[in-house]
């Protein structure tokens, strides 16, 4: 009797994150087209999108009271260090009724990441500083439209208190 071949289902969504840690691109944007297999591994024809890079700003509010500010590309994951602590960002799509970015964090921990943000704007950081646990709070903002900027001048009286910092935020992707 001969074996015949049998079909299994299997989630998609674990492949997407394997092909996009092995690729360096964000798993929101890994399209998967074709899977075979070649010998003892799976070749896995996939596309990304020819559109604009999602681009957001990244705000830190740090346990003294100061706000720092960096802008982070989103086609591939972003390495972001917040007072010692080393955080993976991600696109995850976009807000249907406010068109905002949203996206994932996570957490290095030892040699795994673990997600502290799964898919949203605003996330905290339990950290310590000068050897006191402290709680740093960080959200994504996504940028304005050249038009928008200029509304918002006119309208803005108070003057911006964010201020961009090398130091304490630095990325490893874009």
């Amino acid at each position: 009797m001969a074996d015949s071949p049998d079909t299994a289902r299997i989630p998609l969504e674990p492949l997407r994150k394997r092909v996009a840690d092995a690729t360096g691109r964000s798993t929101s944007y890994v399209d998967i087209q074709e899977v075979a297999v070649d010998g003892t591994a799976l070749e896995v024809t996939f596309s990304t999108p020819d559109g604009d890079v999602p681009v957001i700003e990244i705000v830190v509010e740090g346990p003294t009271g100061r706000i720092d500010t960096t802008p982070a590309r989103l086609d591939s994951p972003f390495g972001l260090n917040v007072y010692g602590e080393l955080l993976r960002v991600e696109y995850a799509g976009r807000d249907a009724e406010t068109d905002e970015i949203m996206v994932s964090v996570s957490r290095r921990d030892g040699e795994e990441w673990r997600t502290v943000l799964g898919c949203g704007r605003m996330w905290a950081i339990e950290t310590t500083y000068d050897g006191d646990p402290v709680t740093i709070t960080c959200h994504a903002k996504t940028p304005s439209a050249p038009e928008d900027e200029a509304d918002d001048a006119e309208e803005e009286e108070e003057p911006d208190t964010e201020s961009e910092s090398g130091g304490l935020l630095g990325g490893f992707g874009g």
